[in-house]
């Protein structure tokens, strides 16, 4: 399956026919439209959940035209509005396929359960919940809707909340929804099903004008995200086409990849920094007491300054100048290397004292700080598009 990067996000190049027989297999699938792109270069939290998501697939028009200006092809725009009811008419008389529908206002989701029905001939969506408002901060009823769809027998769960909060909703509680096998974030879709709210017409859509007809409906609420948004948006493509975009790694994806904070770690602070933005994410990971100040103080301030000058030093001196090693530790390691050769970064793993995934990432940097053709600097601390 080919992928093509525009600002950073990966989508799934594949055509609808193509997701309709491989999602059968299960995974959890987002929609990214414009509006998306936006949200993705300022929210973390949603950032970390669309590189965990297993399908990533284009739902606008002018993400189509987006990868024609790089030289690219989308191959097919598949809406979640389009998906959706695709889905459900492919697997209309497979068994084994079996709907919760989560969202919409209430009445709406079991009006969306009824026409669904009416239309496949069975009982596919065999229940739906809507939530209140403001529910995702509410870990009670949270817990309480899954265990309502765990006490059905669906496997598939549709959940139309609006992004980012269906994205994160899903990536929070996925493990604890066992039976669920395929995760689908469908946004307004179940509000279309139920015949609350009207479509676009289909010339709108194909062309990309979609957002207009939206945005004549409910100017209130969608200006600001539509109008103040294309010029941010347009900015930063021009920068992609022009070689000089680049999307920061918040730093708890970085001290994930280096094996310092577990994701549910990340994911526990991201929350908390959501309810107090004043409050720095390696601030609230002390306060945690899961990071030292001398390790946070490394990767935010030491760390930078080696890779932009390319300060060459020894892996023991990462692991040391960062507090992930004291020098009493390294003396030790050093008397037990005279009895044992190997190196002593494998004598700290086998202690315990570090991980092997944080050996990894500084034996990553070391070999970027010896290598001057690089930017040591922005290959670890920026994510970069690929060339798909």
């Amino acid at each position: 399956m080919s992928k093509i990067n525009i600002l950073n996000i990966t989508i799934d190049n594949l055509s609808l026919a193509q997701l309709l027989d491989d999602i059968k297999q299960g995974g959890f699938v987002v929609t990214p439209n414009a509006d998306h792109l936006i949200q993705l270069q300022n929210d973390p939290e949603f950032f970390h959940v669309y590189r965990n998501a297993d399908y990533v697939i284009c739902d606008s028009q002018i993400l189509i035209y987006i990868s024609w200006f790089f030289g690219k092809k989308i191959r097919e725009k598949i809406s979640g509005s389009d998906f959706f009811p695709a889905f459900y008419w492919h697997y209309r008389n497979d068994p084994d396929i079996r709907i919760f529908l989560l969202g919409a206002g209430p009445g709406v989701a079991l009006q969306a359960q009824k026409n669904i029905n009416e239309k496949v001939g069975r009982e596919m969506v065999v229940a739906t919940y809507s939530p209140s408002y403001g529910f995702e901060k509410n870990e009670a009823e949270c817990h309480e809707i899954i265990d309502m769809i765990n006490a059905t027998n669906a496997n598939v769960l549709a959940v139309g909340l609006g992004a980012p909060k269906q994205e994160k909703w899903i990536y929070k509680y996925r493990s604890y929804l066992k039976e669920i096998k395929i995760f689908l974030a469908i946004g307004a879709t179940i509000d279309f099903e139920a015949g609350v709210v009207p479509r676009a017409p289909r010339q709108l859509s194909e062309t990309g004008l979609e957002w207009v007809y939206r945005l004549a409906r409910e100017p209130r609420r969608l200006w600001r995200r539509y109008l103040l948004g294309i010029i941010p948006m347009l900015s930063l493509i021009l920068r992609q086409k022009l070689g000089i975009y680049r999307f920061k790694k918040p730093l708890g994806l970085l001290l994930h990849e280096a094996g310092l904070l577990t994701m549910h770690q990340v994911e526990v602070l991201l929350v908390k920094q959501a309810k107090d933005p004043d409050q720095r994410f390696g601030e609230l990971a002390i306060q945690h007491g899961w990071l030292e100040p001398k390790t946070v103080h490394f990767f935010l301030v030491e760390l930078p300054r080696w890779l932009q000058k390319h300060y060459a030093h020894r892996l023991l001196d990462y692991l040391e100048v960062a507090g992930l090693l004291s020098h009493g530790q390294i003396e030790a390691l050093q008397v037990e290397q005279q009895s044992d050769p190997r190196a002593l970064e494998q004598l700290a793993i086998e202690r315990g004292w570090i991980k092997p995934k944080t050996v990894e990432f500084f034996q990553r940097v070391q070999d970027l700080a010896h290598r001057p053709q690089i930017n040591s600097f922005e290959s670890v601390y920026f994510y970069k598009p690929s060339s798909n």
